[in-house]
């Protein structure tokens, strides 16, 4: 068997675009293995409802679990009839005897075997997806405990805005996510169910026993009953594909801020950074942010992947393989992306470092004309909005023009308005001025983890 060619498998790069958990599952002999249990759990749920005798069944389940097939094998089978299962089946075959070959796949196309496995490569990502998510809120939650008070900037277009918390922004974050579990718990009983549909997926084969033996191949594979068999339907295939681009646009929109706020300039947040860790090999002093810009990346190809899902909901008649086998390339690759993203988003949020004083310093620094929305509102309580806006306009501009220190102390030697020393206090209150936002950060934190644990997941 020639060896994989591709990145997630490299023994080089493979860590920066798959998880060891979630590599093991697309492994060949993992493929395989899932495959005939598959096979082995139709043999056994057929005899449930008395379609296949049960000593049958019984030994067809048994060499499924235990049978490693020869893959040189079996994939020259599959050549040979250009056939995507029947060599895995005819190796079975060969292996069970005589009086239980002819029921091995029986009423089986290859597309309720595959679709099958990938309802459960679904459960597995979605798995270990939920258990990541969980990590991100407890990590987050902590955050803000410990700086839902801290001043930051707040900028808008790029440019320094208003005065909020570094609680605040770990809280928004943190909401985003909360929404992707929940959406996660509740997509789940439609994405993770079985597919059983046979040749023109009406389970034909199986007339008025269909919807019991749905059930029971359901309840042997720890899966769900669907309304329907679904394979000419892969709308929630799809809808895994977008929830995917949801969750890694979060974590991809988290990578971004702390790759901007790390600049130099700003200095305000850092990845953790080992003694023995090299950012460049031509500039020694870098410090790359390399989780953070990675997580972009991963974004991006977690897009293009949901993509050809999405392309794959078009589907002609009852099958169209040009569908459901194009989500065998793509699926795999989605995977594997959108667990490395939420588990590195894990390691870069358990060792970010943040420096508050620099955040103040931000704040206060240009003249502190970021507290120009707090002058506003202060300065309206006695002059109404319009004075106050034309008072902090002047201001601004004399701090601007380098004639006024800062923004508090043009205002306070102003004629007009007139301030009295009790407003000036206020106006430089910065912890003051960013109330609201250590409010909705509070706000935020206060019952998270019962609303987690109300989410009802696996883990």
């Amino acid at each position: 068997m020639p060896e994989s060619s591709h990145l997630r498998d490299s023994q080089l790069f493979g860590g920066q675009w798959a998880t060891d958990e979630m590599r093991a599952w697309f492994t060949e002999p993992s493929r395989v293995r899932s495959w005939l249990g598959i096979v082995g759990a139709i043999a056994a749920a057929q005899a449930d409802i008395g379609a296949v005798p049960r000593p049958v069944a019984d030994e067809i389940e048994r060499v499924c679990a235990t049978l490693r097939p020869d893959l040189a094998e079996v994939a020259l089978r599959n050549r040979s009839t250009g056939h995507s299962t029947t060599g895995l089946l005819e190796v079975v075959r060969a292996a069970v005897s005589t009086a239980a070959s002819g029921f091995v796949g029986l009423g089986l196309t290859v597309q309720d075997i595959s679709d099958t496995w990938t309802a459960l490569t679904i459960q597995r990502t979605a798995d270990l997806l939920e258990r990541d998510l969980r990590s991100l809120l407890a990590l987050l939650g902590e955050g803000v405990a410990r700086y839902e008070s801290a001043p930051m900037v707040g900028r808008t277009h790029g440019q320094p805005g208003a005065p909020t918390t570094f609680g605040f922004k770990l809280a928004q974050w943190g909401a985003e996510l909360e929404r992707h579990l929940a959406r996660l718990k509740e997509g789940r009983t439609r994405w993770e169910t079985v597919q059983l549909g046979g040749s023109v997926g009406c389970m034909a084969f199986w007339g008025d026993r269909s919807p019991a033996l749905a059930a029971a191949l359901a309840a042997r594979m720890g899966l769900g009953v669907p309304l329907l068999p679904w394979g000419s339907s892969r709308d929630c295939v799809a809808e895994f594909g977008q929830l995917s681009v949801l969750v890694s646009a979060t974590t991809a929109k988290i990578g971004n801020e702390v790759y901007e706020l790390q600049r130099p300039e700003i200095s305000e947040l850092q990845e953790s950074w080992r003694a023995d860790q090299i950012g460049s090999v031509t500039m020694p002093h870098k410090q790359n942010p390399e989780r953070s810009e990675h997580l972009v990346t991963l974004g991006r190809l977690i897009r293009s992947y949901a993509s050809v899902l999405t392309e794959a909901a078009v589907v002609e008649h009852e099958r169209d393989g040009r569908a459901w086998k194009a989500e065998w390339v793509a699926l795999p690759d989605l995977c594997c992306s959108l667990t490395r993203a939420t588990s590195l988003c894990v390691e870069l949020m358990s060792g970010l470092v943040v420096d508050q004083e620099r955040m103040r310093a931000n704040v206060l620094g240009f003249g502190g004309l970021v507290l120009s929305e707090h002058a506003l509102r202060i300065i309206a309580e006695g002059s109404g909005v319009e004075a106050a806006s034309r008072a902090v306009r002047r201001a601004a501009s004399r701090v601007r023009a380098g004639t006024q220190p800062s923004l508090v102390a043009a205002l306070a030697d102003a004629a007009e308005p007139a301030l009295d020393a009790a407003t000036i206090e206020r106006l430089a209150d910065l912890d003051h001025a960013a109330i609201g936002a250590r409010t909705l950060a509070h706000s935020w934190r206060v019952g998270l983890d019962d609303r987690i644990d109300a989410s009802g997941a696996r883990w």
